[in-house]
């Protein structure tokens, strides 16, 4: 498994230009925000910026200091929650190969602390998830109480924030459905039924950690990280879903979801949360 995931990385590591890329983006576009522009208008490498409103708050502390210093402090926090992940996770340190997870934090992308906060599985962390990403609340759907705390502090933050450009922007999303990887569900919009009814059916049984990366649209590749608890004691599972092909979550999905319902399909270890969700 070490040598499957790291052929796979090689995909990304052999392009070092990327290198920090979101890290970069994503504080360029609070920099802009916090400056009276319009953060989806700005640009790296030819992509806008397409995350929600609230992921500029967490950017603010550190739109202080140069562009350079704040891509090195955001990539060195995704690392580290990578690290603690798998550590808590109780995984050999090579699982930070995992391709989605080694993607995140090659990108400087904030999702591998995103992971981290709802394995965390507490109504604060659950908060500040969704602040990270908004998107943290399709996983929440299967945490009721954890989604209502989530709620009310995006409620309390919500005159902060430029909601009317994000909505005029398409919500991040219309304007990057080109751009995107698209592995989710919606790529083809009329898988999006059965995928939800197997998210359903799933629902007691570590479906939540496939929400994100089966049925968001306009997907990128880390989304699939947030499955790593799911696929931590499941090797296949894991070799499958590290490889950047999309529609993979969502057959997973499918196939785990009939597995389900028909017991002669599973083998005695059923799909199982890996204790770490509500």
């Amino acid at each position: 498994m070490p040598a499957w995931f790291a052929v796979i990385d090689l995909l990304w590591i052999a392009n070092p230009s990327v290198l920090g890329i979101d890290a970069r983006h994503y504080q360029r576009a609070a920099n802009a925000w916090l400056g009276g522009g319009n953060p989806w208008a700005v640009t790296e490498s030819g992509i806008a910026y397409a995350s929600g409103p609230h992921t500029l708050l967490i950017y603010f502390p550190t739109s202080v200091v140069p562009i350079e210093l704040s891509t090195a402090i955001w990539f060195s926090f995704g690392a580290l929650a990578a690290i603690w992940l798998v550590r808590h996770l109780q995984l050999p340190i090579w699982w930070v190969l995992f391709p989605p997870l080694l993607h995140a934090v090659w990108n400087g992308n904030p999702q591998s602390i995103l992971v981290a906060l709802l394995v965390i599985n507490t109504p604060w962390a659950a908060a500040l998830a969704t602040i990270v990403k908004l998107y943290a609340g399709l996983q929440l759907l299967f945490r009721p109480r954890q989604l209502i705390a989530a709620g009310a502090v995006l409620a309390v933050t919500l005159p902060l924030l430029p909601w009317q450009l994000y909505l005029e922007e398409g919500l991040g999303v219309a304007n990057h459905l080109t751009t995107a990887w698209n592995g989710s569900a919606w790529r083809f919009p009329i898988l999006v039924p059965p995928t939800l009814l197997g998210l359903w059916v799933l629902r007691h049984r570590g479906g939540e950690w496939l929400s994100i990366p089966a049925v968001f649209p306009a997907t990128q590749f880390y989304y699939v990280s947030s499955v790593l608890p799911l696929v931590a004691r499941r090797p296949k599972l894991a070799m499958a879903l590290a490889l950047p092909v999309p529609l993979m979550a969502p057959l997973v999905v499918g196939l785990l979801a009939l597995a389900e319902l028909n017991p002669r399909l599973s083998r005695p270890s059923r799909v199982a949360d890996s204790g770490v969700s509500a």
